[in-house]
């Protein structure tokens, strides 16, 4: 089974939104979030994806922003494989894809930003030669109700 790993195109946008519900995920809220990274705005938004037979199998979202005291850095975000995959070297080979790209764009470094619970992301990073610089909590304090509740 011929797996194709490559950055995604335009066309590519209804097959990874179709992929994002699959893993039960909300492709707008994915892109709408997307506009800040952890050092300040976007300045470009892009997907890795993985395809087989015309359908996406594995996307990440890659942002890459400027840190004033680095340079231009990439924010790895929303990283799912198809459960029937994730035990393959799928996860492997998008990373370095990833790494490619990066080293294409010029980037000084990249960073994965994901929920503590994905144990799994955490190992496979690792793998790739990440390090972990720290852990994050995200707070909210909400001020008045959506229209809904």
């Amino acid at each position: 089974m011929e797996i194709d790993v490559r950055l995604a195109t335009a066309q590519d946008r209804s097959l990874i939104e179709e992929f994002y519900v699959r893993e039960g995920k909300n492709f707008q809220q994915l892109i709408h979030h997307s506009a800040a990274t952890p050092v300040g705005a976007s300045s470009e938004t892009m997907f890795v994806i993985a395809v087989i037979r015309g359908m996406v199998v594995a996307a990440l979202k890659l942002d890459i922003a400027r840190d004033p005291a680095v340079g231009r850095i990439g924010f790895i975000r929303h990283f799912e494989i198809e459960d029937e995959l994730e035990k393959t070297d799928l996860g492997s080979k998008m990373l370095e894809k990833t790494n490619e790209i990066a080293v294409e764009k010029g980037l000084r470094a990249l960073d994965a930003v994901f929920d503590v619970s994905r144990a799994d992301l955490f190992d496979l990073y690792e793998e790739s030669g990440f390090r972990e610089e720290r852990k994050e909590v995200y707070l909210r304090k909400d001020f008045r109700p959506g229209v809904f509740e």
